[in-house]
C-alpha cells in the first residue's frame, strides 16, 4: 500500500512538472509577442492618459433648518402646514431638497453666472488645453443663427493689426466631405478682422476683444443654450445627505477646471438659498393681495365661476386654449413632417422607376432605398442586383445565345415588370394617404379658425375661478398674518463650508491606470500566446512529441542555416551543432550491437525536415571516432546525398540494382579517412522495384563485413513505400522531425504505422530546433555528454520553484 501512494505521489509529481514545464515553454516561445503586446498596451495607456485632462472635484455645505417640532417653529399649533402652504420651502425633508438642488430650475441661474457658453482652449504639446483664467481674449455679444456651429472650435489665429477666424474642421468631417461630400462649415479665414468690433456672417455674430497679449492661435467652443449645457455637466453634478441623522447636504461638482468647479459650487448654493427666499416672498404678496376680501362673497364666488368654467367646458368640449394651440401646432407638425418624407420617397420612386426603365445600376442609389420600408420592392431589387452580376458574368464568358443568360435576362425582364408595379403601387398608396394628410390638416385649419373666439371666453372663465379660488385659500389665513410675514422673509437654508477643493485631482488615477493596463496587457499577451499555441498544429518543440508518443528521441540538433551545403561538423568542430551530434552519436553507441556492423536507417515523414543533412553529419560524426562508417543514399527518387561528399553521382545504387554496375564500382571514397559513400545513381524509372530486388540484400552483407556503422539516407515515410521495406535491414530506424515544420498530426500517423506493422527500433530526431530552447542534446537517457546548457538549467530551477512553491 505504501508502496502504491509512494507511486502515484511520483507520478503527481512528474504530471505538475509537466504541466509547469509546457506552461513555461509556451511562455519562453511566445516571450517576445507577450512583451510587444504589453509593451504596446501600456504605451495606450500612457497615451490616453495624456490626452486625458485632470478633473478636479469641489465640495461645499448646506445646512438645512428644521421646521416642524423643531427649534425654529416652536410649539405653535399649524406652524408647518402654513409654512408650507405659502413658500414650498423650509420642509425638514432633506430628500426632497437634494432633487430640487439636481433640477434645471435650480442651476440654470447658475449657468448664466459660470461661464460655460463660450470655452477656451490652447495648444500644449500634443492636446488641447482649456484655460479659464487670464485668457488673452473675450468672445461676447455672441448670437446663435445657425445651430450646427455649436460645439466647433472655431480658431482665433493673431496676426498683425487683428486676427484670423477659422473653423477647425475634424479629420472625420473633412474625410466625410471629401468621400461623400458632406457639408461641413468653412470661413473666410484670410479676412484679417480687428479686435472690439462685431463679425457677422450666416452662423453667429459676436464680438472678440482682446484683453492681454496674445502669442498663440486660441481655440473658442460656441456651445448651446442653458438646457443644452445642464445635460451635458449633470452627471459632474452630486448631491448627497452627509449623514442620515444630519440635516447636511453636501454639493460636489466635477470639472477639469479647479477654480470653475469652486465657482459652480458656490453659486450653487447661493441660488438654491436665494431662490427659497423669493419663494417664501412671493407668498407673502399673494396674500396681501386678496388681504380685505370677505370670506363669504369669495365662497360664492367662487362656487358660481366653478360651475360657469366646469359648464362651458362641457358643452364646448373645450381644454385649457394653451394646451389646446400646442396640441394643433403638434398635430400639424406631425402632418408636415409626414408630407414631407413622402415627397422624398416619391422622388426617389421616380428616380428608381427612371433607373429600372433604362436597366441602370442601383449601387448609386443603394443608401436611399432604405428609406421605402418596404420588404418586398427591397427583396426584388436586391434579386434584381444579384441577376444583373450574374448576367455580367455570363455576358462574359459565353454568347447572347447561351441557355442560361437567355434564362437569366427573362428573370430579368420578369423582376423588373414586377418591380415597376410594385413601384407604382406603392406610389398610388402614398397618394392616397397625402390627401387624407391634406383633409386632416384643413379640418385643423378649420379648428384653429374658430380658437381665438373659445380662448377668450375660457381665459376669462378660468381667471375669475382661479382669482376666486386663491382669494378664498388666503383669506383663511389671514389670522396667522403677522407670523407669515415673519416666516417669509427667513431661508430655511445656510452655508456652513463654502467650496473648497484640492489641488490633487480626483481623476484620472494614473497609476492605477497603467497598473491595470500593464496587466491587462500581460493578460492579453499570455492569452494570445495560448491561442497561438493552440492552434498551432506544427511541432514546436520536444513536449510536442513527447505528449503524442512514447517513442524515443535520440538527439535534438539545432537549427542550420547554409548557403552552401557541406559538412557542418568540419567546419567548427566545438560548435553547439558539432557538439548535438556528439551527443546523438553517443546515444546510439548505447544500443549498439557489440562486435559486428550496425544498420541505421534515417528517413522523415515529408521532405525537407533535414533527413540527408543528419545522415551525412552523422557519417562524419561516426568517422570522428575512428569508427569506420559508410552512408548510402537509398532516396533515389530525390537524391542530394552526393552533394555534401563532392563525389559523383552518374553510378550508384540505380546502377547497381539494376545490374550495370558492381558493388566494388559504386562505393566512392571521401576526403576523410574513414567515411565512404554510397550515392544514390541517375534518377531510375522504377525506384520502387529496384529496392525490392535481391541484389540489395546482397550489398548490405557486403558492406557489413567491411564497415563499423551504414547510415542508409532513405525516401520520405508519408511519401513512397519504399522506407517500409528497407527498415527490415536496419537495426534502428531513426525518424526525422524538424521543429515548427512537421505537423502534429505526422508523429500520431507514425504511431498509427508503427502498431499496424508492428516496427521496431524505432527512434527519433527532432532537427532545427531553436537556438534559445537551450535543449541541444537531450535524447535517449535525458543527454549524455553535452545534454544540457546552462539556460536550460536556469529554466529548470525556475519550474522547480514553481512546483514546489505553487502546489
Amino acid at each position: 500500500m505504501q508502496q502504491t501512494d509512494i507511486k502515484r505521489s511520483d507520478q503527481m509529481h512528474n504530471e505538475n512538472e509537466f504541466d509547469l514545464r509546457e506552461i513555461f515553454d509556451t511562455f519562453l516561445y511566445y516571450k517576445w509577442s507577450i512583451l510587444i503586446i504589453t509593451f504596446l498596451t501600456v504605451i495606450m495607456a500612457a497615451t490616453k492618459l495624456y490626452f486625458k485632462p485632470n478633473i478636479y472635484s469641489s465640495s461645499a455645505v448646506i445646512e438645512v433648518k428644521s421646521v416642524a417640532g423643531g427649534t425654529q417653529g416652536g410649539n405653535v399649533p399649524g406652524s408647518d402646514f402654513l409654512g408650507q402652504a405659502f413658500t414650498a420651502f423650509g420642509s425638514s425633508n432633506v430628500n426632497k431638497d437634494i432633487e430640487i438642488l439636481k433640477t434645471f430650475h435650480v442651476n440654470n441661474p447658475v449657468l448664466n453666472k459660470v461661464n460655460f457658453h463660450t470655452r477656451y482652449f490652447v495648444d500644449k504639446g500634443f492636446k488641447q488645453v482649456e484655460i479659464y483664467s487670464n485668457v488673452p481674449i473675450k468672445v461676447k455679444n455672441v448670437t446663435i443663427f445657425n445651430t450646427k456651429i455649436l460645439g466647433h472650435q472655431l480658431k482665433v489665429i493673431p496676426v498683425k493689426d487683428g486676427y484670423h477666424l477659422q473653423v477647425d474642421n475634424t479629420l472625420k468631417n473633412k474625410m466625410l466631405h471629401l468621400l461623400f461630400d458632406k457639408e461641413i462649415i468653412e470661413l473666410d479665414d484670410q479676412q484679417i478682422l480687428p479686435y472690439g468690433e462685431p463679425i457677422k456672417n450666416a452662423y453667429f455674430e459676436l464680438t472678440v476683444e482682446k484683453k492681454y497679449t496674445i502669442d498663440q492661435p486660441i481655440y473658442v467652443i460656441l456651445n448651446s443654450n442653458n438646457r443644452g449645457i445642464y445635460e451635458s455637466i449633470k452627471n459632474n453634478l452630486m448631491i448627497t445627505q452627509i449623514n442620515q441623522d444630519a440635516p447636511l447636504i453636501n454639493i460636489t461638482y466635477a470639472d477639469t477646471i479647479r477654480v470653475r468647479a469652486d465657482t459652480y459650487v458656490n453659486e450653487l448654493a447661493e441660488s438654491f438659498i436665494l431662490q427659497s427666499v423669493a419663494e417664501k416672498t412671493k407668498g407673502n404678496d399673494r396674500i396681501i393681495d386678496f388681504i380685505d376680501e370677505q370670506l363669504k362673497e369669495i365662497k360664492r364666488k367662487l362656487d358660481d365661476s366653478e360651475k360657469k368654467l366646469e359648464n362651458y367646458r362641457i358643452e364646448n368640449k373645450a381644454i385649457d386654449p394653451k394646451l389646446q394651440g400646442a396640441t394643433y401646432i403638434e398635430e400639424l407638425s406631425k402632418i408636415d413632417i409626414e408630407v414631407s418624407q413622402n415627397e422624398l420617397k416619391e422622388m426617389l420612386m421616380k428616380n428608381l422607376l427612371a433607373f429600372i426603365k433604362k436597366g441602370e445600376n442601383l449601387d448609386a442609389m443603394a443608401p436611399l432605398l432604405m428609406e421605402l420600408n418596404d420588404p418586398s420592392t427591397l427583396a426584388l431589387i436586391t434579386k434584381l442586383q444579384e441577376a444583373q452580376i450574374k448576367e455580367e458574368g455570363l455576358r462574359a464568358e459565353y454568347s447572347s445565345k447561351h441557355p442560361g443568360l437567355i434564362a437569366v435576362r427573362k428573370q430579368i425582364k420578369y423582376i423588373i415588370k414586377k418591380l415597376i408595379l410594385n413601384v407604382q403601387n406603392l406610389k398610388s398608396s402614398m397618394l392616397h394617404r397625402n390627401r387624407n394628410l391634406a383633409k386632416l390638416k384643413r379640418s385643423y385649419d378649420k379648428n384653429i379658425e374658430s380658437l381665438p373666439t373659445q380662448e377668450r371666453i375660457l381665459i376669462n372663465l378660468q381667471r375669475n375661478y382661479e382669482v376666486n379660488a386663491e382669494t378664498y385659500k388666503y383669506l383663511l389665513r389671514k389670522k396667522s398674518e403677522n407670523e407669515m410675514l415673519k416666516v417669509a422673509i427667513l431661508s430655511d437654508y445656510r452655508i456652513i463650508d463654502r467650496a473648497y477643493s484640492s489641488w490633487k485631482p480626483i481623476a484620472p488615477k494614473r497609476a492605477l491606470f497603467l497598473i491595470v493596463f500593464l496587466f491587462l496587457g500581460i493578460i492579453l499577451g499570455v492569452i494570445q500566446a495560448f491561442l497561438r499555441n493552440f492552434m498551432n498544429n506544427k511541432i514546436q518543440n520536444k513536449n510536442d512529441i513527447e505528449n503524442l508518443t512514447t517513442l524515443p528521441i535520440y538527439g535534438i540538433l539545432p537549427t542550420l542555416t547554409q548557403k552552401v551545403i557541406q559538412l557542418e561538423v568540419f567546419k567548427d568542430t566545438r560548435s553547439p551543432f558539432a557538439e548535438s551530434y556528439r551527443n546523438l552519436r553517443t546515444n546510439l553507441q548505447f544500443a549498439r550491437k557489440e562486435n559486428q556492423a550496425n544498420v541505421v536507417l534515417v528517413t522523415s515523414t515529408i521532405s525537407g525536415e533535414g533527413k540527408s543533412t543528419t545522415v551525412a553529419n552523422l557519417g562524419a560524426i561516426f568517422q570522428m571516432a575512428d569508427l569506420k562508417t559508410i552512408v548510402v543514399n537509398l532516396d533515389l527518387r530525390k537524391p542530394t546525398l552526393h552533394h555534401y561528399f563532392n563525389v559523383r553521382n552518374n553510378t550508384g545504387m540505380s546502377t547497381y540494382l539494376s545490374g550495370k554496375s558492381r558493388i566494388e564500382d559504386i562505393i566512392q571514397s571521401s576526403e576523410y579517412k574513414n567515411l565512404d559513400i554510397i550515392s544514390s545513381g541517375p534518377v531510375p524509372p522504377n525506384p520502387s522495384e529496384l529496392i525490392l530486388t535481391d541484389k540489395l540484400n546482397e550489398l548490405m552483407d557486403t558492406l557489413k563485413e567491411e564497415y563499423d556503422y551504414i547510415f542508409i539516407d532513405s525516401a520520405p515515410l508519408g511519401l513512397v513505400t519504399d522506407t517500409m521495406h528497407l527498415m527490415q535491414y536496419a537495426d534502428l530506424n531513426l525518424i526525422v522531425f524538424r521543429e515548427n515544420y512537421a505537423k502534429k498530426s505526422f508523429v500520431t500517423d507514425l504511431n498509427s504505422l508503427v502498431e499496424k506493422h508492428d516496427l521496431k527500433h524505432i527512434g527519433l530526431v527532432i532537427n532545427s530546433v531553436d537556438a534559445s530552447s537551450g535543449s541541444y542534446g537531450y535524447g535517449y537517457g535525458y543527454g549524455y555528454g553535452y545534454g544540457t546548457s546552462d539556460e536550460s538549467q536556469k529554466k529548470n530551477k525556475i519550474i522547480e520553484f514553481f512546483r514546489k512553491n505553487f502546489k
